[in-house]
Formats: C-alpha cells, sequence, structure tokens
C-alpha cells in the first residue's frame, strides 16, 4: 500500500475550519439573496419630480425617461379658488390653461416643447390640471449636450387665462436638473 498522504489536523485546526466554512456559506447566502431580492440594475434614473407652491397654488413637475429613449413630461397644478370661479373659468369658451418647458439660462429663457393639457377640473379646493406629453432628449437638450459638459435646467410654466377679467396667471416649477 503506498503512503497515507491526508493532513492530520489538531481538533483546534478542525474547529475552525469549519466555522470558517460554515460563515463562508452564509456570507454567500446573504449576497445571493441581497442580489436577487434588488432585481435586475436599471441603466435609467427614476423619474425626477418636484413640487413647488407658492401663494394660492402648488405646482409639479416631472420627467421620466422611457424604455424607448423618450421622456414622459407631466406637469399639475392646483390653483385656490371658489369651485363656482372655478366652473366659471372651465365653462367659458376655449381653453382656459396652456404650458410649455423651458430651458434656464441666464441670458433669456427659450421655450422648448409645448405640453398640451390631458385634463382639467374644478373642485372644492379649486382649479385643477394636468399636462402630458413624450419628448425627445433632443427637444429637452437646452444646452450644447452631455458630452460638452453643459447640464440642461429645465423648468415648466404653466399660464392660466381668465375669460372674465381677462387677466393671464404664470406660474413657474422648480427647475429640474440633467443631461437631456
Amino acid at each position: 500500500m503506498g503512503a497515507d498522504h491526508r493532513v492530520h489536523r489538531s481538533p483546534i485546526q478542525r474547529k475552525r475550519s469549519g466555522r470558517i466554512g460554515r460563515m463562508l456559506i452564509v456570507t454567500s447566502a446573504v449576497l445571493v439573496a441581497a442580489v436577487a431580492l434588488a432585481g435586475p440594475a436599471s441603466a435609467d434614473p427614476p423619474p425626477v419630480n418636484t413640487c413647488t407652491g407658492g401663494t394660492g397654488h402648488t405646482i409639479c413637475f416631472s420627467l421620466d425617461r422611457q424604455d424607448d429613449g423618450n421622456i414622459a413630461v407631466h406637469l399639475g397644478i392646483d390653483v385656490a379658488m371658489s369651485r363656482a370661479d372655478a366652473q366659471a373659468i372651465i365653462d367659458h369658451p376655449g381653453e382656459e390653461f396652456s404650458a410649455k418647458i423651458f430651458g434656464d439660462d441666464p441670458v433669456y429663457d427659450n421655450g422648448l416643447v409645448s405640453v398640451p393639457v390631458t385634463w382639467s377640473a374644478a373642485w372644492d379646493g379649486g382649479l385643477s390640471a394636468e399636462f402630458d406629453r413624450v419628448a425627445t432628449f433632443a427637444q429637452l437638450n437646452e444646452d450644447d449636450g452631455y458630452f460638452d459638459g453643459y447640464i440642461d435646467e429645465l423648468y415648466g410654466r404653466i399660464e392660466l387665462v381668465d375669460f372674465r377679467s381677462g387677466q393671464t396667471r404664470g406660474f413657474n416649477s422648480a427647475v429640474i436638473t440633467g443631461y437631456y
């Protein structure tokens, strides 16, 4: 018979290697579970959403990158007034709201895309409306672009025409920055 090539370990060495082996198995299982729960990694960032308020109004603006490479643009507004005043504005012929996305620049703000009204409604708290459209990156690229290092600064502007008085009120959202 040949020589016995088994390594003889002391009881302490066997106990220590057993603990280390169990720790490695538990650590591996935890890492595998964490990766499985996290799901697939996504190259697209989550939607950017910001809401701000002013005297008598709240305006929200969001940009959501879509799988097809476009961007879902959303604006929403609540304007405080009585239900009767809100309904009178809605009942007048013509569209009471308009919305547009602008590039925020130091010298001048450039209008990029119009965002059509999705719906408007009178309610006990006032007058509300939402605006939606899909835009391309090129439409929202208000500076030279990602490769030139210029970050785009975008905001939404909603205008409300009160046909009863002939006045137009303008509401600006907070600025969203990013590469578009």
